[in-house]
């Protein structure tokens, strides 16, 4: 039986290992050759791992640290002296039942004892991660920009010890992380790793290309240039393209920035617009390196002069599209000329005779619509598209008027006001239509109209006048008017004089009578309105006698009376006035 704790008994192992690998391989003179690494023991989380190929023997002792014994098999001693292990991954070394170190007698229940040992005669596999960049196959593998490579390795024993690599080189490096490629041209990659008892995998390698270079174009121009650079639209142009590794995957091109197109061959420009433009074209490789864009500027002419008007002076746009002008506007004609440059501009004004143009224009001063047409030749007698210019000829001034609010009153040619009266201003204009009102009062300078009113007693001279939407201004015009703020003055009067005085008021007869009246300086009284003691009150019409029967009710006592009157003129401004005294005997 073996005595258990290998490793802490001491259980010396020798090592004989004879190992032949043939190994296959197309390698280049670049190409690192995979050292021997020495087959070994390892020892790692308690367990024990042994290079399955080693061979094995046994020794035990009595005691910790004391004499050791050879432990040696007579039955199958061809097999155990040494001992090889037969199975990958783990192996046990039995003891049939478990003695207990005290009584040391068999445990029950019976239980065996197992010592673990791990072999391990396979070498670690290992994988290589092309990443970050374009990939192309053809006779060759390429890559673009960006490369990175990862080494992974797996060993199902004891584990993966190192990874080796090697690019361009004979020399091995041991690998840790994700490495780059950022470099151009060819490589060789080698690579291996091993494990921790020593078996090494075979060498492997890749070869490829990194291409980080763009391609190169160029154009020709086949067919009519001028000056280098001056195109008809029967022109077309030739690409040409070339790459040094990859090889040219396709080229681009556009025009002034519009949607690229594939480039198969010829092409043309008739379907540009006459003027400057630019020719954009690049070339993209098989691992999508790009060309910066090439860029060639040229000229097309195919078009005839461009001919403009422009308005000078009163010009107004109405809602209805109409532009109307006034008998002040002038109209100047200019032209353009993309390549040949203007020889002449004609203008003709309501279908009558053309002339050459070489002053600004004025429309007939008649009111109504009238048409100018225009057109212009360049120097190649190209002779652009007639244009016309449709005005509205508006030669009549606008009308204003004047309207007073209430309240107002009219007499002896005067007009009457008060402060409260509003007074409106209002125009019509029949053609381009009304742009501003404008008014002062007394002279005080004019401004924008907009409703108002004269608080200001006296006499007022309102001057107004509106322009139109083509400046056309109405010859100012004048109203006058009076403002009257002031009440009417109200007095009385009683049909006989007081018969005696009480409390500083005065005493008069029941059969008294009392007159009322108002006068106003400018428009008369209106209404007089009285009340007697808090009464509704009565419109006055004619004098007032008081009640006989007052006297018959009050004979000991005298009667107070409080008279409001009420008076306004016939722009309603009002005054008030109370009135107190007593009726009754002289004797009371």
């Amino acid at each position: 039986m073996l005595k258990h704790n290998i490793m802490k008994q001491g259980l010396r192992l020798f090592y004989v290992l004879f190992l032949a690998i043939s190994i296959q391989l197309s390698v280049s003179a670049q190409e690192p050759a995979v050292p021997e690494h020495e087959k070994k023991v390892y020892l790692n989380d308690g367990n024990t791992y042994v290079q399955k190929s080693l061979p094995l023997y046994f020794k035990f002792s009595i005691s910790p640290g004391g004499q050791q014994y050879d432990l040696t098999s007579k039955l199958t001693s061809k097999y155990a002296n040494p001992m090889y292990l037969d199975t990958e991954g783990i192996n046990y070394m039995r003891s049939r039942y478990a003695v207990d170190p005290e009584t040391k007698k068999t445990i029950q229940p019976q239980k065996e004892i197992m010592y673990e040992l791990y072999a391990d005669g396979l070498a670690p596999v290992t994988r290589l991660k092309y990443d970050g960049a374009p990939r192309y196959r053809s006779d060759r593998l390429y890559f673009g920009k960006g490369l990175t490579y990862t080494l992974t390795s797996r060993d199902g024993v004891s584990g993966v010890e190192k990874i080796h690599s090697a690019v361009n080189s004979t020399t091995w490096s041991d690998y840790s992380a994700t490495s780059n490629l950022d470099k151009e041209g060819e490589f060789n990659l080698s690579w291996y790793a091993h494990d921790n008892v020593g078996n090494a995998e075979a060498l492997k390698s890749d070869k490829f290309v990194v291409d980080l270079s763009a391609p190169t174009s160029n154009h020709t121009i086949v067919g009519i240039v001028y000056n280098g650079t001056i195109l008809a639209p029967s022109t077309k142009f030739n690409l040409a393209k070339t790459d040094n590794l990859s090889g040219v995957n396709r080229t681009k091109f556009s025009f002034d920035g519009r949607a690229e197109n594939a480039y198969g061959g010829n092409f043309g420009v008739a379907y540009l617009k006459d003027g400057e433009h630019t020719l954009y074209y690049y070339s993209v490789d098989n691992v999508k390196n790009t060309e910066e864009k090439q860029a060639f500027k040229f000229y097309l002419d195919k078009i005839p002069p461009v001919v403009t008007h422009t308005i000078n002076g009163d010009e107004y746009k109405g809602k209805n599209g109409v532009a109307y002008v006034s008998n002040r506007t002038t109209v100047s004609l200019a032209a353009t000329d993309n390549k040949a440059g203007v020889n002449k501009i004609y203008h003709r004004t309501d279908q009558k005779d053309r002339f050459d143009y070489s002053s600004e224009i004025k429309f007939p001063d008649v009111r109504g619509s009238h048409s100018v047409k225009y057109d212009a030749t360049d120097n190649v007698q190209n002779l652009s598209p007639n244009k016309y210019l449709n005005v509205y000829m508006d030669n009549v001034n606008p009308t204003t008027g004047i309207r007073y609010g209430s309240p107002q009153f009219f007499a002896r040619d005067t007009l009457y006001i008060n402060k409260a009266t509003a007074i409106k201003l209002f125009s019509k204009d029949y053609e381009s239509g009304v742009q501003k009102i404008e008014y002062q009062i007394d002279g005080s300078g004019y401004k924008t109209y907009s409703e108002f009113t004269i608080p200001n007693d006296g006499y007022h001279s309102i001057n107004f006048k509106t322009t139109d939407n083509v400046n056309n201004e109405e010859q100012e015009k004048t109203s006058n008017c009076f403002v009257d703020n002031v009440a009417p003055e109200i007095y009385n009067n009683f049909s006989i004089q007081p018969i005696g005085n009480k409390k500083e008021l005065k005493v008069y007869p029941n059969y008294t009578r009392l007159y009322l009246g108002a006068t106003d300086d400018h428009v008369g009284t209106e209404s007089i309105m009285y009340s007697i003691n808090d009464a509704p009150l009565a419109l006055y019409s004619s004098a007032q006698t008081l009640d006989i029967s007052e006297r018959n009710r009050f004979l000991k006592k005298k009667v107070k009376y409080t008279v409001k009157v009420v008076s306004k003129d016939k722009l309603g401004n009002t005054s008030e006035k109370i009135i107190e005294f007593y009726v009754g005997l002289a004797t009371d």
